[in-house]
Formats: C-alpha cells, structure tokens, sequence
C-alpha cells in the first residue's frame, strides 16, 4: 500500500475509482456505492490524511477530495482498465490470479490497440514489472501461456507458474508423441528396417551425413573377449573376431567421428564400453565434437554369471555406457543412469544384450518415426526394440552368422510391435 500510494503521489491517480448510484429504500437518500478502487481509495485517503494533495488527469484534486468516475460513463474496455490497474499489482494475488490477470492485461491492451500495433510480451512486462529483461521476460511469458490452461485441475494443482507450465510442456509432449505413433501407426512393418552385412568401419565412413537421431550400439570392447570360452556352449563362434585394444579402438574412433558426421544436428548415442577403458572414451568422443555424460550409465545384470578371477573375486554383474549428446537433444524422460534388465535367451552371441535394455534407451531418445543406427548389431536386438516404438532401425554386422540371426529377427517382426521382455 505504500509503494502503491507513492506512485499515485509521484505520477498522479490515472484511473478515478468506479462508483454507482445505489437504489435505496423510499425515503432514503440515494448514496454512491464503490464498483472499482478500494485500494486508489484507502491511498487517497492516506495521502490526505498526510497533508498530500495529488493530480489526476494533470488536473489538482482539492484535498479530502476523491475523483470518481460513474460506471455507466464507462465503456468496457476503459472499466476494465481501471479494475486491472487497481488488482494486478497487488502482492496478495496467488500466482493463478496473478497469470489470468496479466492475460486479460495482454486482451485489453491488444483491444485497445485496434488494428495497431498489437502489445508485445516485452510490453506487458514492462507494464506489471518494470522491465523486459530477463527473468522478468520469461515469467510474463509463462504466465500469458499458462493462462489458457487454468481450467485444467493438473495446472491449477500446480505450485507456482514454472511448476504449471512443465506440467503443460509433460502433457503437449504426450500429446505430440501419441499423435507422432498414430501417423506412423499401423503401416509400420520389418520394412522400415534395414540390415546390412559387412564390415561396419566401411559402412559409416559411406553413410550420408545427418541421417539418425540415435545411435546406440555395442563395439568390441578389446579386453580379449575372444578367449573367455563360448559362453557355456549356448553361443556358437560367439566371437569372430580378436578383440583386442587395438581394433576396438579403431572401433570406437570411427564411431566418435563417422557417428557424429552421421548423426542428425539434434542426436544421441549410447555405445556399451569397458569401465577401464570410459576415460579414454570419454575423451575420444567429446574431441570428435559430442557432449558425454560425465559418468557412465551401468547396466545391472541380474544374473550376471562371469567371474574375472574365478578363484578369487566376485561375479562380475553389470556392464558400462557411454551417453553421449550432438547439439543439445533433450531426453524424452527423466530417469535414472543404472538399467536392470535381465539377459534375453542367447540366439549367438555371448555379449547379446536384452530388447528390453535397447528399448528403454530409445524411448529416452527416440519419436515414433525417428531413425536409429546400430553399426556393431550383432544378433539384432536393436530390431524388435525399434520396431516395438515404431522407430527405423539400420543395422549392420560383420560376423556371418550373427547377421543370419539378425535377418531372422527381422523376418520375425509382424504388423504388430512384438511383446517386449
């Protein structure tokens, strides 16, 4: 109340209150009934009390006196002005009352502009706030946008303005992706998906440049994965290759690079690693231009089996990522770093990972018809994972007969997304 009783001293009274003519009882004289300005009334009414004599449409107000304007000399847009002006700035307001009030601040001035200029958002800051800057800027234009939506209980609930405005963003991104899987919808088959057979270094270094969104894959990791056995017989020439360093880090440094040329302006990777060897990873790919998360993701085996020192240590049960950001893609959900996910049944490979572990990855990237590369697929998992969240797989496989597996998985999928783990 004093700050507001300042300005009318400083600036003079803008807007007299509102006042009508009451309808009184026969034989009572008729009285003037208050419509608009209970808060301009009790600041005169200091002001003069004080011995302020103040102005009012550049005019002196005699003191003890109080303009007013009678409602029905008002037209509407000028009654609500005077209203405005009186609640808006109050410091009472919750923040719901305060975003419908600058809302209908924004319609009348856009009303009273006419077929002007219309206000902007910076205006209306500059009105309520004093200035357009900053933090100021952005709470006006949340407000404005929030205003819309106060009918619905989710945002009323909401604890401030910023709160209520990510509720909004959560439902327009469930919306969009609801109505992105009905677009795509049921002329999604395996044909949207692409396996090739060769050798995937090759591959990249020919794909054409800002193609995939995501690109989430399983490198040889080059700790001799090749001598640990064949998984207990369950996969057959599990590993075609010697993995040693040197070829994973010819791996994955065409990944770092080819990855990022190939990859879309707004992209994600996730590429499985050995923790001794995230450090130099991390490094690898932040040089060749992506944004790495600083720790790794874990995926927690649950039966993980495999003892590093059989004699000695414990099993080892989980396994390490990188996660890896081009621009600045936003993820499509808010969850933790360590994956539980149990091992699918191996169809051929001793390091298969889980469709359910490929699918939770993509759904914190990937939109109904957004384009995923597994360049190291091995047996294919990333194919029933994609294709469970309507997203385009290419995948590609050195070993001949890990890409037979993949071709079979391929040839699996129905119209129907298959029925994830």
């Amino acid at each position: 109340m004093r700050e507001f009783a300042e300005g009318i001293e400083k600036r003079g009274l803008f807007h007299p209150i509102v006042a009508r003519w009451n309808e009184p009882a026969p034989g009572e004289p008729r009285q003037l009934v208050l419509v608009a300005g209970e808060r301009r009334l009790r600041a005169i009414t200091d002001l003069a009390t004080m011995g302020v004599q103040i102005r009012c449409d550049g005019e002196e107000v005699p003191l003890g006196h109080i303009p007013y304007t009678l409602l029905e000399e008002l037209d509407p847009l000028a009654y609500e002005e005077a209203e405005l002006e009186e609640n808006i700035h109050r410091v009472d307001l919750s923040w719901q009352e305060k975003a419908a009030a600058h809302s209908r601040l924004m319609k009348l001035r856009t009303a009273q502009a006419g077929e002007g200029q219309p206000p902007t958002v910076a205006d209306i800051a500059m009105e309520v706030r004093g200035t357009a800057e900053g933090k100021d800027h952005d709470l006006i234009k949340k407000e404005l946008i929030v205003a819309r939506y106060l009918h619905l209980p989710e945002v009323q609930a909401a604890a401030n303005v910023f709160d209520a405005f990510k509720v909004l963003k959560k439902k327009e991104n469930a919306e969009r992706y609801y109505a992105l899987g009905a677009q795509v919808g049921v002329n999604f088959t395996a044909k949207e998906h692409q396996v090739a057979h060769g050798d995937s270094l090759a591959w990249m270094r020919a794909a054409s440049a800002e193609t995939f969104d995501c690109i989430l894959t399983d490198p040889p990791y080059g700790m001799n994965a090749d001598e640990f056995g064949d998984s207990g017989g369950r996969a057959e020439g599990a590993h075609g290759y010697a993995d040693s360093w040197e070829y994973a880090e010819q791996c994955y440094t065409v990944l770092a690079t080819e990855g990022f040329r190939v990859a879309k302006a707004q992209a994600h990777l996730y590429a499985f690693c050995d923790l001794d060897n995230f450090g130099p990873l991390k490094a690898m790919f932040a040089a060749a231009g992506w944004t790495v998360f600083r720790t790794p993701l874990l995926w927690y085996k649950r039966h993980g089996s495999r003892a590093p020192w059989p004699e000695m240590g414990p099993q080892r049960r989980y396994e390490t990522l990188l996660y890896c950001v081009k621009g600045k893609r936003p993820t499509l959900k808010m969850t933790g770093d360590v994956l539980d996910f149990a091992a699918d049944t191996n169809l051929g490979h001793s390091a298969q990972k889980p469709v359910a572990l490929y699918a939770e990855l993509l759904s914190r990237t990937c939109l109904p018809g957004d384009r995923v590369l597994d360049p190291f697929c091995g047996t294919g998992p990333i194919f029933p994972a994609a294709h469970g969240l309507k997203v385009r797989a290419t995948g590609v496989e050195m070993d001949g007969a890990s890409y037979g597996i993949a071709v079979n998985r391929l040839g699996d999928l129905r119209l129907d997304p298959p029925e994830l783990p």
